[in-house]
């Protein structure tokens, strides 16, 4: 099965909200400047993206090397270090946001799809209650991206309960794993890194890029192409397999989602 995305969002300029730029959340803002340089050249500047991007983290020492950070931008906010280097160098008119999001305050908009790359669960878990609690129909896409130490998901849903064009409503990742999030205690996994080292040993090299890039593709499909054919993948760079997450109604169903 396919989804299609709307034809209002067909050939115009795309508004991205990014929350997080960490490990996933700095990979993805890059690939997404890139993006945005093809679609620019193919469109004759007519579809590009606009991105907002949220961090209220700075860079330490420990995240050059594993995120898309070096050595100068130890200090400095994340999200701006950024966003400038995008805007000075790649003439983009790119946002950022130096604070940490509350689902409770949020704005969402004006935006056509948010992006989470943050290691929280209960931070899934406020964002996918406003969304469930929200009654107006939106057809607001919103793609989580996750990270183990080897492995990760992402998934591509609709944010709102009801959406205002016609065809198959996508599940979100609090759709199809609110309990199971809710079960994991955030406290015992976000444990600063004392080393390089030991931050190694919570998310091994590559495990960001991998997932990262399964992100952005599907992104890539439904602004190229208009249509995906599968809404998530589940990847795992130790044994170099990525699963397709299908749209399939009879799949979402073994998670508890109902169409």
């Amino acid at each position: 099965m396919d989804f299609f995305i709307p034809q209002k969002l067909i050939n115009k300029p795309i508004n991205i909200l990014l929350i997080g730029a960490g490990g996933s959340g700095s990979q993805i803002a890059t690939e997404l400047f890139q993006m945005d340089s093809l679609l620019r050249q193919i469109s004759d500047q007519s579809v590009y993206i606009n991105l907002t991007l949220v961090d209220g983290d700075t860079v330490s020492i420990f995240n050059v090397g594993r995120q898309a950070f070096y050595s100068g931008d130890v200090n400095s906010f994340k999200a701006e270090v950024l966003v400038n280097r995008f805007n000075n160098f790649g003439g983009t008119h790119w946002k950022a946001m130096n604070e940490y999001c509350d689902p409770d305050k949020m704005t969402f908009n004006g935006y056509d799809l948010i992006i989470t790359a943050v290691d929280k669960a209960e931070f899934r878990i406020k964002l996918g209650e406003v969304f469930n609690n929200t009654q107006h129909a939106s057809d607001l896409l919103w793609l989580d991206v996750g990270n183990g130490k080897s492995d990760g998901q992402i998934i591509l849903g609709h944010a709102y309960r009801n959406i205002s064009s016609t065809g198959i409503r996508l599940p979100n990742v609090y759709d199809l794993y609110s309990e199971l999030l809710k079960q994991i205690d955030d406290a015992s996994e976000d444990i600063p890194s004392c080393s390089t080292e030991a931050a190694l040993t919570k998310q091994d090299f590559g495990s960001n890029r991998a997932v990262s890039a399964q992100a952005t593709q599907l992104i890539w499909q439904l602004i190229r192409y208009a249509k995906i054919s599968h809404h998530g993948a589940f990847v795992d760079v130790a044994n170099a397999t990525v699963q397709p997450l299908k749209i399939d109604p009879q799949l979402w169903a073994v998670y508890g989602y109902k169409v």
